[in-house]
């Protein structure tokens, strides 16, 4: 199995578990690494980088610790949800498209997370 079609499978299992619309795996610079379901809108790889900087921003002038995600509200009850990981000490966003916010969001973000990071250290 290659690398895409590993990273297309474990997104692919999550999403049908969590009933995402759509989650994409894309590098720091919104480019697109991997996906699964149907990517409502060609820009939203293209939004999660910027997106992330408006939530570091915050946190720092709310003095915060960390963010766990970023979360916008789009048309059609769209939520998507951004987060930006680590993977090899390479940056990496996921971006999540749902209508509601799954339950043990951030269990399934580290745990999405890890199992991405897995596969590709196996590839290297």
């Amino acid at each position: 199995m290659t690398l895409d079609q590993h990273l297309h499978l474990i997104l692919e299992e999550v999403r049908e578990q969590y009933n995402l619309n759509s989650l994409l795996l894309a590098d720091h610079h919104g480019l697109a690494v991997s996906h699964a379901g149907e990517i409502a809108h060609a820009g939203m790889s293209a939004i999660a980088p910027e997106l992330i900087r408006v939530g570091e921003h915050a946190k720092r002038l709310g003095e915060y610790k960390s963010i766990t995600c970023v979360a916008l509200v789009l048309d059609d009850s769209h939520l998507m949800v951004i987060k930006d990981i680590q993977v090899g000490g390479e940056p990496f966003v996921l971006v999540m498209d749902t209508a509601t916010v799954p339950k043990g969001m951030l269990k399934l973000l580290a745990d999405l997370s890890d199992r991405l990071a897995d596969a590709m250290a196996l590839n290297r």
